[in-house]
Protein backbone atom coordinates (compact mmCIF):
# COMPACT_ATOMS: atom_id res chain seq x y z
CA UNK A 1 0.00 0.00 0.00
CA UNK A 2 2.59 2.50 0.55
CA UNK A 3 4.50 1.91 -2.60
CA UNK A 4 1.53 3.11 -4.94
CA UNK A 5 1.35 6.33 -2.41
CA UNK A 6 4.76 7.16 -3.06
CA UNK A 7 4.37 7.09 -6.66
CA UNK A 8 1.68 9.35 -6.62
CA UNK A 9 3.41 11.90 -4.65
CA UNK A 10 6.49 11.84 -6.52
CA UNK A 11 4.45 11.90 -10.00
CA UNK A 12 2.60 15.10 -8.39
CA UNK A 13 5.78 16.73 -7.36
CA UNK A 14 7.49 16.21 -11.34
CA UNK A 15 4.49 17.31 -12.70
CA UNK A 16 4.19 20.93 -10.20
CA UNK A 17 7.85 21.28 -11.14
CA UNK A 18 7.03 20.96 -15.09
CA UNK A 19 4.41 23.42 -14.93
CA UNK A 20 6.33 25.98 -12.58
CA UNK A 21 9.31 26.18 -15.72
CA UNK A 22 7.36 26.34 -18.25
CA UNK A 23 5.25 29.03 -16.29
CA UNK A 24 8.50 30.62 -16.01
CA UNK A 25 10.02 30.37 -19.68
CA UNK A 26 6.65 31.98 -21.17
CA UNK A 27 7.10 35.09 -18.70
CA UNK A 28 10.80 35.58 -19.78
CA UNK A 29 9.52 35.00 -22.94
CA UNK A 30 6.98 37.86 -22.91
CA UNK A 31 9.05 40.46 -21.47
CA UNK A 32 11.56 40.10 -24.18
CA UNK A 33 9.51 40.84 -26.96
CA UNK A 34 7.81 43.29 -24.83
CA UNK A 35 11.37 44.94 -24.41
CA UNK A 36 12.19 44.87 -27.92
CA UNK A 37 8.90 46.17 -29.08
CA UNK A 38 9.67 49.39 -26.87
CA UNK A 39 13.22 49.54 -28.38
CA UNK A 40 11.59 49.59 -31.51
CA UNK A 41 8.80 52.09 -31.23
CA UNK A 42 11.82 54.21 -29.93
CA UNK A 43 13.73 54.07 -33.69
CA UNK A 44 11.42 54.72 -36.57
CA UNK A 45 11.76 52.63 -39.61
CA UNK A 46 12.75 55.43 -41.49
CA UNK A 47 15.57 58.45 -40.92
CA UNK A 48 13.75 61.97 -40.90
CA UNK A 49 16.91 64.18 -42.35
CA UNK A 50 16.56 67.52 -41.66
CA UNK A 51 16.57 69.73 -45.21
CA UNK A 52 18.86 72.69 -43.73
CA UNK A 53 22.04 69.95 -43.82
CA UNK A 54 23.57 66.80 -45.50
CA UNK A 55 23.23 63.75 -43.84
CA UNK A 56 25.99 61.77 -43.62
CA UNK A 57 24.55 58.35 -43.59
CA UNK A 58 22.04 57.96 -45.99
CA UNK A 59 19.74 54.56 -46.36
CA UNK A 60 16.87 53.62 -48.85
CA UNK A 61 13.38 53.55 -47.36
CA UNK A 62 13.05 49.88 -47.28
CA UNK A 63 15.69 49.26 -45.02
CA UNK A 64 15.54 48.59 -41.18
CA UNK A 65 17.33 48.66 -37.88
CA UNK A 66 17.89 45.74 -36.30
CA UNK A 67 18.55 45.89 -32.31
CA UNK A 68 22.06 46.55 -32.52
CA UNK A 69 21.84 49.13 -35.57
CA UNK A 70 21.87 52.91 -34.55
CA UNK A 71 21.36 55.52 -37.58
CA UNK A 72 23.85 58.06 -37.63
CA UNK A 73 23.18 61.70 -39.24
CA UNK A 74 24.37 65.42 -38.85
CA UNK A 75 22.29 67.17 -36.38
CA UNK A 76 20.29 70.25 -37.76
CA UNK A 77 21.72 73.66 -37.40
CA UNK A 78 19.53 76.25 -36.36
CA UNK A 79 20.41 79.89 -37.46
CA UNK A 80 18.81 82.88 -35.53
CA UNK A 81 18.88 86.22 -36.40
CA UNK A 82 22.12 88.17 -35.69
CA UNK A 83 21.58 90.71 -33.00
CA UNK A 84 22.65 94.38 -33.83
CA UNK A 85 25.57 94.10 -31.40
CA UNK A 86 27.19 90.97 -33.20
CA UNK A 87 26.72 92.92 -36.56
CA UNK A 88 28.85 95.33 -35.00
CA UNK A 89 31.14 93.34 -33.96
CA UNK A 90 31.77 91.56 -37.49
CA UNK A 91 31.99 94.76 -39.18
CA UNK A 92 34.96 95.82 -37.21
CA UNK A 93 36.72 92.24 -37.62
CA UNK A 94 36.25 92.16 -41.04
CA UNK A 95 38.11 96.06 -41.24
CA UNK A 96 40.81 94.65 -39.02
CA UNK A 97 41.19 91.60 -41.45
CA UNK A 98 41.87 93.74 -44.19
CA UNK A 99 44.51 95.66 -42.32
CA UNK A 100 46.39 92.67 -41.67
CA UNK A 101 46.04 90.61 -44.78
CA UNK A 102 49.12 88.53 -44.06
CA UNK A 103 47.05 86.60 -40.96
CA UNK A 104 46.01 84.07 -43.72
CA UNK A 105 48.26 83.80 -45.63
CA UNK A 106 50.32 81.40 -42.64
CA UNK A 107 51.68 78.66 -44.29
CA UNK A 108 50.00 74.84 -42.83
CA UNK A 109 47.48 77.06 -40.86
CA UNK A 110 44.00 77.35 -41.33
CA UNK A 111 42.66 80.71 -39.76
CA UNK A 112 39.96 81.03 -37.38
CA UNK A 113 37.90 84.04 -35.78
CA UNK A 114 41.07 85.26 -34.18
CA UNK A 115 44.04 87.14 -34.10
CA UNK A 116 46.52 83.61 -34.60
CA UNK A 117 46.33 81.06 -36.92
CA UNK A 118 45.18 77.66 -35.89
CA UNK A 119 48.68 75.50 -35.24
CA UNK A 120 51.36 78.29 -35.17
CA UNK A 121 53.40 79.06 -32.20
CA UNK A 122 53.47 82.21 -30.83
CA UNK A 123 56.62 83.71 -29.31
CA UNK A 124 55.34 85.87 -26.78
CA UNK A 125 54.44 83.13 -24.83
CA UNK A 126 57.45 80.59 -24.98
CA UNK A 127 60.42 83.76 -24.35
CA UNK A 128 61.80 83.44 -20.92
CA UNK A 129 62.38 86.41 -19.24
CA UNK A 130 66.53 87.27 -19.39
CA UNK A 131 68.11 87.05 -16.30
CA UNK A 132 70.45 90.26 -15.57
CA UNK A 133 73.15 88.25 -14.25
CA UNK A 134 73.50 86.35 -17.08
CA UNK A 135 72.63 88.93 -19.94
CA UNK A 136 74.24 91.86 -17.69
CA UNK A 137 76.81 94.35 -19.41
CA UNK A 138 79.99 94.72 -18.05
CA UNK A 139 81.26 97.23 -16.03
CA UNK A 140 83.38 100.36 -17.14
CA UNK A 141 84.90 99.71 -20.99
CA UNK A 142 85.15 95.90 -21.47
CA UNK A 143 83.51 94.19 -24.24
CA UNK A 144 81.79 90.94 -23.43
CA UNK A 145 80.95 88.08 -25.54
CA UNK A 146 78.19 86.01 -25.06
CA UNK A 147 78.34 81.89 -26.77
CA UNK A 148 77.71 78.39 -25.74
CA UNK A 149 80.10 75.48 -26.03
CA UNK A 150 78.81 71.89 -26.17
CA UNK A 151 80.80 68.25 -27.39
CA UNK A 152 79.60 65.75 -29.18
CA UNK A 153 81.74 62.70 -27.51
CA UNK A 154 80.17 60.20 -30.37
CA UNK A 155 80.65 62.20 -33.34
CA UNK A 156 84.08 64.10 -31.67
CA UNK A 157 82.83 67.55 -32.44
CA UNK A 158 82.94 70.56 -30.76
CA UNK A 159 80.27 72.94 -31.73
CA UNK A 160 80.65 76.37 -30.70
CA UNK A 161 77.87 78.94 -30.90
CA UNK A 162 78.43 82.54 -30.83
CA UNK A 163 75.65 84.78 -29.49
CA UNK A 164 75.94 88.27 -29.27
CA UNK A 165 78.53 90.88 -27.76
CA UNK A 166 77.85 94.15 -25.87
CA UNK A 167 79.99 97.18 -24.62
CA UNK A 168 81.85 97.86 -27.92
CA UNK A 169 83.73 101.28 -28.32
CA UNK A 170 81.55 104.35 -29.62
CA UNK A 171 84.48 104.46 -32.49
CA UNK A 172 83.17 101.01 -33.91
CA UNK A 173 79.54 102.19 -34.13
CA UNK A 174 79.61 102.56 -37.48
CA UNK A 175 81.66 99.84 -38.85
CA UNK A 176 81.08 95.98 -39.10
CA UNK A 177 81.71 93.24 -36.30
CA UNK A 178 83.38 90.02 -36.83
CA UNK A 179 84.92 87.58 -34.73
CA UNK A 180 87.62 84.63 -35.85
CA UNK A 181 87.37 81.57 -33.82
CA UNK A 182 90.18 79.33 -33.95
CA UNK A 183 91.49 75.90 -31.78
CA UNK A 184 94.59 75.98 -30.70
CA UNK A 185 96.89 73.56 -31.03
CA UNK A 186 95.23 71.85 -33.83
CA UNK A 187 96.37 70.80 -37.07
CA UNK A 188 94.16 72.64 -38.76
CA UNK A 189 95.19 75.97 -38.92
CA UNK A 190 91.81 77.59 -40.69
CA UNK A 191 90.32 80.24 -38.92
CA UNK A 192 86.51 80.21 -38.98
CA UNK A 193 85.04 83.74 -38.93
CA UNK A 194 81.32 84.63 -37.93
CA UNK A 195 79.93 88.21 -39.08
CA UNK A 196 77.56 90.80 -37.03
CA UNK A 197 74.23 90.65 -38.54
CA UNK A 198 73.54 94.69 -37.40
CA UNK A 199 76.18 97.48 -36.86
CA UNK A 200 76.50 99.06 -33.05
CA UNK A 201 77.65 98.73 -29.96
CA UNK A 202 75.74 95.69 -29.29
CA UNK A 203 76.44 93.19 -32.62
CA UNK A 204 74.64 90.01 -32.34
CA UNK A 205 75.74 86.70 -34.06
CA UNK A 206 73.87 83.49 -33.57
CA UNK A 207 76.17 81.38 -35.83
CA UNK A 208 77.45 77.84 -34.82
CA UNK A 209 80.90 76.29 -35.64
CA UNK A 210 81.66 72.77 -35.83
CA UNK A 211 85.57 71.47 -35.14
CA UNK A 212 86.74 68.43 -35.26
CA UNK A 213 88.92 67.10 -32.31
CA UNK A 214 89.23 63.53 -31.03
CA UNK A 215 88.39 62.96 -26.94
CA UNK A 216 92.47 62.41 -26.62
CA UNK A 217 92.86 65.73 -27.65
CA UNK A 218 89.93 67.56 -25.92
CA UNK A 219 91.90 68.47 -22.49
CA UNK A 220 94.80 69.92 -24.57
CA UNK A 221 92.62 72.40 -26.67
CA UNK A 222 92.16 75.43 -26.32
CA UNK A 223 89.70 78.10 -28.03
CA UNK A 224 90.73 81.56 -29.09
CA UNK A 225 88.09 83.51 -30.43
CA UNK A 226 89.21 87.31 -31.43
CA UNK A 227 86.80 90.70 -32.26
CA UNK A 228 87.75 92.68 -34.86
CA UNK A 229 86.19 96.11 -36.34
CA UNK A 230 85.98 96.61 -40.17
CA UNK A 231 86.31 100.08 -41.31
CA UNK A 232 85.24 101.17 -44.79
CA UNK A 233 88.68 100.32 -45.88
CA UNK A 234 88.43 97.03 -45.29
CA UNK A 235 90.74 97.30 -42.70
CA UNK A 236 90.85 94.37 -39.54
CA UNK A 237 91.32 96.20 -36.17
CA UNK A 238 91.66 94.28 -33.00
CA UNK A 239 89.01 94.96 -30.62
CA UNK A 240 89.72 91.96 -28.33
CA UNK A 241 90.53 88.63 -27.83
CA UNK A 242 89.85 85.72 -25.46
CA UNK A 243 91.70 82.26 -24.46
CA UNK A 244 89.17 79.23 -23.48
CA UNK A 245 90.69 76.17 -22.06
CA UNK A 246 88.35 72.87 -22.69
CA UNK A 247 88.69 70.31 -20.48
CA UNK A 248 86.31 67.13 -21.16
CA UNK A 249 84.49 67.66 -17.94
CA UNK A 250 83.74 71.24 -17.78
CA UNK A 251 82.31 70.61 -21.21
CA UNK A 252 79.83 67.95 -19.35
CA UNK A 253 78.95 70.48 -17.02
CA UNK A 254 78.29 73.44 -18.96
CA UNK A 255 76.72 71.63 -22.47
CA UNK A 256 74.39 74.41 -24.10
CA UNK A 257 74.90 76.42 -21.34
CA UNK A 258 75.13 80.36 -22.19
CA UNK A 259 78.34 81.66 -21.10
CA UNK A 260 80.12 85.17 -21.35
CA UNK A 261 83.93 86.47 -21.17
CA UNK A 262 85.43 89.53 -20.80
CA UNK A 263 87.82 90.02 -24.08
CA UNK A 264 91.00 91.00 -23.53
CA UNK A 265 92.81 94.22 -24.60
CA UNK A 266 96.53 94.41 -24.44
CA UNK A 267 96.52 98.61 -24.44
CA UNK A 268 94.44 98.77 -21.17
CA UNK A 269 97.32 97.83 -19.55
CA UNK A 270 101.25 98.98 -19.93
CA UNK A 271 103.98 96.66 -19.73
CA UNK A 272 105.66 96.26 -16.54
CA UNK A 273 109.88 96.01 -16.42
CA UNK A 274 109.67 92.52 -16.33
CA UNK A 275 106.38 91.48 -18.17
CA UNK A 276 103.21 90.09 -17.41
CA UNK A 277 101.72 87.14 -16.82
CA UNK A 278 97.72 86.43 -17.11
CA UNK A 279 95.96 83.72 -15.13
CA UNK A 280 92.72 83.14 -14.10
CA UNK A 281 91.69 81.54 -10.70
CA UNK A 282 88.90 79.79 -9.67
CA UNK A 283 88.07 78.24 -6.00
CA UNK A 284 84.94 75.22 -5.80
CA UNK A 285 84.40 75.21 -2.04
CA UNK A 286 81.97 71.50 -2.52
CA UNK A 287 85.17 69.86 -4.66
CA UNK A 288 88.03 71.27 -1.95
CA UNK A 289 89.40 72.33 -5.59
CA UNK A 290 91.86 75.75 -6.09
CA UNK A 291 92.38 76.08 -10.37
CA UNK A 292 94.96 78.50 -11.57
CA UNK A 293 94.70 78.48 -15.41
CA UNK A 294 98.48 79.82 -16.93
CA UNK A 295 96.94 81.73 -19.84
CA UNK A 296 100.44 83.42 -21.56
CA UNK A 297 103.01 86.01 -20.85
CA UNK A 298 103.92 89.13 -22.48
CA UNK A 299 107.57 91.16 -22.95
CA UNK A 300 109.53 88.52 -21.05
CA UNK A 301 113.54 89.70 -21.02
CA UNK A 302 114.33 85.84 -21.77
CA UNK A 303 118.40 85.18 -21.64
CA UNK A 304 118.42 82.70 -24.58
CA UNK A 305 116.13 80.58 -27.11
CA UNK A 306 115.76 78.02 -24.55
CA UNK A 307 112.31 78.84 -23.52
CA UNK A 308 110.14 79.44 -20.49
CA UNK A 309 107.79 77.27 -18.50
CA UNK A 310 105.88 78.75 -15.27
CA UNK A 311 106.00 76.86 -11.61
CA UNK A 312 103.46 77.56 -9.28
CA UNK A 313 103.13 76.50 -5.65
CA UNK A 314 100.71 76.27 -3.57
CA UNK A 315 101.93 77.39 0.00
CA UNK A 316 100.20 77.29 3.69
CA UNK A 317 101.40 79.69 6.07
CA UNK A 318 105.33 79.41 5.43
CA UNK A 319 105.25 75.90 3.92
CA UNK A 320 104.86 74.92 0.47
CA UNK A 321 102.73 71.95 0.13
CA UNK A 322 102.67 71.03 -3.42
CA UNK A 323 104.47 72.60 -6.76
CA UNK A 324 103.74 71.91 -10.51
CA UNK A 325 104.82 72.91 -13.56
CA UNK A 326 103.56 73.98 -17.46
CA UNK A 327 105.59 72.57 -20.92
CA UNK A 328 108.34 74.50 -21.94
CA UNK A 329 107.30 77.08 -24.74
CA UNK A 330 109.41 79.16 -26.54
CA UNK A 331 109.48 82.97 -27.25
CA UNK A 332 109.12 86.30 -25.79
CA UNK A 333 105.58 86.61 -25.41
CA UNK A 334 105.09 82.58 -24.92
CA UNK A 335 100.76 81.21 -24.60
CA UNK A 336 100.48 78.20 -22.21
CA UNK A 337 97.04 77.55 -21.76
CA UNK A 338 97.55 75.24 -19.18
CA UNK A 339 95.50 74.29 -16.21
CA UNK A 340 96.83 73.51 -12.59
CA UNK A 341 94.79 72.29 -9.49
CA UNK A 342 95.18 72.19 -5.84
CA UNK A 343 92.94 70.55 -3.22
CA UNK A 344 92.56 72.99 -0.34
CA UNK A 345 89.92 73.76 2.62
CA UNK A 346 87.56 76.34 3.02
CA UNK A 347 89.43 76.60 6.72
CA UNK A 348 92.71 77.09 4.66
CA UNK A 349 91.77 79.74 2.16
CA UNK A 350 93.18 82.40 4.44
CA UNK A 351 96.37 81.24 5.06
CA UNK A 352 97.58 79.71 1.71
CA UNK A 353 98.32 81.48 -1.29
CA UNK A 354 100.17 80.43 -5.36
CA UNK A 355 103.38 81.91 -5.96
CA UNK A 356 103.91 81.66 -10.10
CA UNK A 357 107.55 82.31 -11.14
CA UNK A 358 108.61 82.05 -15.08
CA UNK A 359 112.05 80.63 -15.27
CA UNK A 360 114.13 79.48 -18.00
CA UNK A 361 115.16 75.76 -17.94
CA UNK A 362 119.56 75.92 -18.12
CA UNK A 363 121.75 72.84 -17.52
CA UNK A 364 123.05 74.23 -14.20
CA UNK A 365 119.77 76.49 -12.50
CA UNK A 366 117.07 77.78 -14.44
CA UNK A 367 117.12 81.48 -14.23
CA UNK A 368 113.91 83.33 -13.01
CA UNK A 369 112.62 85.86 -14.94
CA UNK A 370 109.99 86.71 -12.58
CA UNK A 371 107.17 85.97 -9.78
CA UNK A 372 104.28 86.82 -8.38
CA UNK A 373 102.28 85.83 -5.23
CA UNK A 374 98.48 85.91 -5.23
CA UNK A 375 96.64 85.15 -2.43
CA UNK A 376 95.38 86.90 0.64
CA UNK A 377 96.19 89.89 2.38
CA UNK A 378 98.53 87.88 4.78
CA UNK A 379 100.51 88.02 1.39
CA UNK A 380 99.44 90.27 -1.03
CA UNK A 381 98.48 93.44 -2.02
CA UNK A 382 96.91 95.43 -4.87
CA UNK A 383 96.04 93.99 -8.03
CA UNK A 384 97.11 90.04 -6.92
CA UNK A 385 95.05 90.59 -3.29
CA UNK A 386 91.69 91.84 -5.34
CA UNK A 387 92.51 88.76 -8.22
CA UNK A 388 91.90 86.48 -5.07
CA UNK A 389 89.21 88.37 -3.32
CA UNK A 390 87.57 88.00 -6.58
CA UNK A 391 87.82 84.22 -6.96
CA UNK A 392 86.66 84.21 -3.47
CA UNK A 393 83.18 86.00 -4.17
CA UNK A 394 82.89 84.44 -7.64
CA UNK A 395 82.66 80.61 -7.38
CA UNK A 396 81.23 79.74 -10.79
CA UNK A 397 83.74 82.01 -12.79
CA UNK A 398 87.21 81.93 -14.10
CA UNK A 399 88.39 85.58 -12.85
CA UNK A 400 91.05 86.42 -15.34
CA UNK A 401 93.49 89.31 -14.90
CA UNK A 402 97.20 90.44 -15.72
CA UNK A 403 99.72 90.66 -12.79
CA UNK A 404 103.41 92.66 -13.55
CA UNK A 405 106.30 90.03 -12.87
CA UNK A 406 108.19 91.48 -9.97
CA UNK A 407 111.79 90.20 -9.30
CA UNK A 408 112.60 87.86 -6.51
CA UNK A 409 114.19 90.20 -3.92
CA UNK A 410 110.60 92.42 -4.13
CA UNK A 411 108.61 89.33 -3.23
CA UNK A 412 110.70 88.42 -0.21
CA UNK A 413 110.10 92.11 1.06
CA UNK A 414 106.71 92.20 0.97
CA UNK A 415 106.14 88.28 2.62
Amino acid sequence: MADPLVALACGLSAAFLFLLLFGLSVYLLWRKRRTQALYRGLIPATPTIPRCTTPVLQTSQSSSYGSGDVPFFVPPRFKRAPQPNEEKEEREYAEEWDLHPDLNTQRGSVTVGSWFPLGSIRPDLYQLPEEPSEWALPDGSAVRLWFALRYQQEREQLVVSLLRAANLPVQCQGNGTLVKLQLLPSDDRRQRQAKARRKGCHPQFNDTFVFQVSNGCIDQCSLKMSMYTVDHQKKHHLVGQVMIPLRHSELKETAGKVQWRDLDNESDQPLSKNGDIQVSLNYNQSLHRLTMVVLRARGLQCCSDSGVCAQVSLKIHTQVVRNKWTTVVKGNNPSFNERLTFRLLPMQLDAACLTLQLQQPSTEEPVLLGIVVIGPFMYARGRELEHWNDMVSKPQELVRQWHPLGSADTVQELQ
